[in-house]
């Protein structure tokens, strides 16, 4: 009762609030971002699920076993099944060879149809699947047919009436290298087109939907039974375009909340630390009064805990609206709407409130507890050895909590790093700093001289508040560097003109008449490549099935046949890593090498048609895959392959003016393949723009979050500067000194946080750029410009904003208290 009775006393005059509000922040801030961050995942998911088709798909050579149907539909899932095949589809006076998908009525489960009822549209989504007697046609395949809509076609033996023409079908997305133009029929139609006969090349697909724990139980039993290369897609698999896409959206989101759990850290720290100060002289009371050391830790913990507890509810419930408020703001830039908020995120906050106040008040508290009577006797005593263990266990704290929050320790190890190198510069720097300021104020009699003065004469306080703010311009500006720089640099990956359109099976026979009509119609083409298919076979002389028994974690180049090509130079899209392009030997992509462990000087042994070649790794090259030119893993010596049949692959760019003329053109080329990438692309850079405007919505809120910060560490100083105040109006300083000095005092602050800041803010982001995100590193000089200019200003209308009662406090007032 008597902690109970300190505690509504101490509510009522304000001395617990500073902590409470800290506390609230902290788990505001961690549950409102964490809430919406899963959102967004959750969404980018759905966007995900909706390319594929469903929520996971496994494909494979044999119809799809009914067992696996009825499993699911036990499991509460939703299921489709699709056929896909090459077959020829005749209409008018024409035939062309097509790759035929025939769906369920259901299909797809995710998603929408894109169709259109003129050749070439943009498309209008459509989310049931060609009825029965019914087909639908890519522009492309229509245009090579030349039929229209109304008109009869005949897929085998099955006539069908084209509806629509297609655009886009979701299950495209996951079989980018069927290359021949697309057609789309119903399920039912299926056995009347009479092409599934022994020996047919179909691929069966089995499409399931449902929720989250019911899909994660019906995996874990498929995945007993399914068999050699069978294996379960899901919508963010790596490996897969929109699956990178996903992944890099979700490391972009983590650094945001990771950088809300250091932001919440320095505020627990700030608040902790005032809480503790104002109450050591209490407990050295109560200590006089004969209060004993097990009675004043029931009293602490009985306190914290209800501030924690308060803490919690009022930051989870603060941290609802905010997360509802960001998603609400973000609902008009978004392609879809939000998913519903899983509370048990919730759990984030809680675990932020607890850590926090065990890393940031255990030190001080056990001071609390150790406190001496004589305290009573100096009540404005500095914290002393305890400022360092609390620095030590709000540093462990803050890490603990960032690995939690971001799943993993790669993040929070980069961030904690930028960290400790920005503390030892701030204190290297800010006490040289300092001391050079205490010389230059010898006799102060002016405000730039007192303010000047003041950098040193609080040199604990003033160096924790450098660092402050050092953290805050710090975090700020790696935050802004990200949406500036780095997604940026992400969206850049897809260029605007990349090519969108691949070639295959060419004949050199056609190359002319191709390349002529690009370059007539200005059209963006990369360079024509051969292609001869071959299989490496052996490594250094021993064959890869020894090497790689039961085909476990076998490297690409080994697993399946590839395109091999030759080449008198390195085309656009690759850089030279290593070796001697112009040897006479195999020059080998940089990651291929790496999975199959190979380098320079190794051999490896290719059989191209049947015939087996033995040659060094002369050369590593590095591909930039998102630039859509034609690549290889291998490339072989012309000697070896030009006395090979081969068929030429290119690349173009098409837009909607030389579209539809492009393909009316390759209408003449009938036995020339396409392959349309431009709609996945385009799906790409949608997710990419929607998470550039999520992380605006985040900076926002987190930048608003470190004003606070600012403010509250500007009031944990504000009686040591009451008093001084008062002391300089005692001695006959009047408004307008005083107020210089508070300017300069926080004006060199700023200025000096900001120039720490950026370099700080500069080797997290090479560190970001280098180790998560995998780009090239780039340095940004603008922040060395933005960081010292956005510190002075804003350090210093803060700080004198927070202090500004230190310009009315009259003499009388430190006159009584002394």
């Amino acid at each position: 009762m008597f902690a109970w009775r300190l505690l509504l006393r101490e509510f009522k005059t304000g001395d617990v609030l500073t902590l409470l509000i800290a506390l609230v922040l902290s788990v505001a801030t961690v549950t409102g971002i964490g809430l919406f961050v899963d959102r967004l995942q959750q969404s980018f998911e759905v966007q995900s699920a909706n390319l594929l088709g469903a929520d996971r798909s496994v494909r494979r050579d044999e119809p799809i076993p009914q067992k696996w149907i009825d499993d699911a539909k036990m499991a509460g899932l939703e299921t489709a099944q699709t056929a896909s095949f090459s077959s020829m589809v005749f209409g008018g006076d024409g035939l062309q060879l097509a790759q035929v998908t025939a769906v369920a009525e259901n299909y797809p489960l995710r998603g929408e149809f894109l169709v259109d009822d003129a050749l070439f549209g943009v498309g209008k989504a459509l989310n049931e699947a060609p009825k029965a007697g019914k087909i639908w046609l890519s522009s492309r395949l229509a245009s090579l047919l030349d039929v229209k809509l109304g008109d009869s076609v005949r897929v085998g033996e099955a006539p069908l009436t084209v509806t629509r023409f297609l655009v886009r079908d979701p299950g495209s997305a996951t079989s980018a290298f069927s290359i021949a133009p697309r057609a789309i029929i119903n399920r039912l139609d299926l056995a009347s087109t009479q092409v599934i006969i022994p020996g047919a090349r179909v691929r069966y697909a089995f499409l399931y939907a449902g929720d989250a724990e019911a899909l994660e139980q019906f995996d874990a039993a498929l995945s007993s039974t399914l068999g050699e290369g069978e294996r379960i897609r899901t919508p963010i698999e790596r490996g897969e375009r929109i699956g990178n896409t996903v992944n890099r959206a979700e490391s972009f989101l983590l650094l945001a909340g990771t950088l809300a759990v250091v932001m919440s850290g320095v505020a627990m720290a700030l608040a902790s630390a005032r809480y503790v100060k104002r109450h050591l002289t209490q407990f050295a009371v109560m200590k006089t009064m004969g209060a004993t050391p097990k009675r004043l830790v029931r009293i602490m913990v009985f306190q914290v805990s209800m501030i924690t507890l308060l803490g919690i509810m009022l930051g989870s419930g603060l941290g609802l609206l905010i997360q509802g408020l960001i998603a609400d703001l973000l609902s008009s830039l978004m392609n879809s709407s939000l998913p519903s908020p899983s509370l048990n995120k919730l759990w984030l906050g809680v675990a932020t409130a607890i850590i926090s106040v065990l890393a940031f008040c255990a030190p001080l508290l056990a001071r609390l507890v150790n406190v001496p009577p004589l305290r009573v006797l100096q009540p404005n005593a500095g914290l002393q050895v305890s400022s360092t263990s609390l620095f030590v266990f709000g540093l462990v704290g803050m890490y603990g909590l960032m690995v939690i929050y971001a799943g993993g320790w790669r993040l929070p190890s980069i961030v904690m790093i930028g960290l400790a190198v920005v503390t030892g510069l701030v204190f290297l720097v800010g006490w040289g700093l300092f001391a050079i300021s205490r010389k230059l104020s010898k006799q102060s009699t002016t405000g730039w001289q007192l303010g000047l003065a003041a950098l040193h004469r609080r040199l604990v306080s003033n160096l924790f508040q450098l660092l402050v703010f050092t953290l805050i311009i710090m975090l700020s500006l790696v935050l802004v560097g990200v949406q500036s720089n780095l997604i940026q640099d992400w969206q850049a990956q897809v260029p605007e003109n990349t090519p969108n359109h691949y070639l295959f099976n060419v004949q050199e026979t056609q190359l002319e008449g191709i390349r002529n009509y690009t370059q007539e119609n200005k059209i963006t083409a990369s360079d024509w490549f051969p292609m001869v298919r071959g299989r490496v076979i052996e490594i250094n002389g021993e064959a890869v099935d020894v090497l790689f028994p039961d085909r476990r974690n076998e490297p690409e180049i080994v697993e399946r046949e590839l395109n091999l090509t030759w080449a008198d130079q390195i085309g656009e899209g690759s850089t030279l890593v290593d070796g001697d392009f112009s040897a006479a030997g195999v020059s080998i992509e940089q990651e291929a090498a790496i999975e199959a462990n190979v380098g320079l000087g190794d051999e490896l042994t290719i059989n191209v048609g049947g015939i087996d070649y033995s040659l060094p790794i002369t050369s590593i090259r590095a591909v930039d895959w998102q630039s859509m030119q034609p690549n290889f893993y291998l490339i072989l010596p012309q000697s070896v392959l030009s006395d090979y049949q081969a068929n030429y692959v290119s690349s173009v760019f098409l837009d909607d003016t030389s579209a539809a003329g492009f393909y009316r053109f390759m209408a003449n080329y009938p036995t020339v393949s396409m392959l349309n990438i431009g709609e996945l692309l385009k799906q790409v850079q949608d997710i990419i723009a929607q998470l550039a405007n999520a992380l605006k919505i985040v900076l926002t809120f987190i930048l608003g979050a470190g004003a606070l910060v600012l403010i509250a560490s500007v009031r944990s100083t504000l009686d040591e500067r009451l008093e001084e105040g008062a002391l300089l109006r005692t001695l006959g300083a009047t408004k307008k000194i005083v107020r210089q000095a508070l300017l300069i005092e926080f004006g060199a602050l700023g200025l000096f946080a900001g120039l720490i800041g950026a370099a700080g803010a500069e080797l997290a982001l090479v560190g970001l750029q280098h180790f998560v995100f995998e780009m090239e590193v780039t340095f940004h000089p603008l922040l060395w410009v933005v960081g010292p200019l956005a510190g002075w200003g804003i350090v210093t209308i803060i700080g004198v904003f927070a202090s500004r009662a230190v310009l009315k406090v009259p003499p009388i007032r430190l006159l009584r208290s002394i």
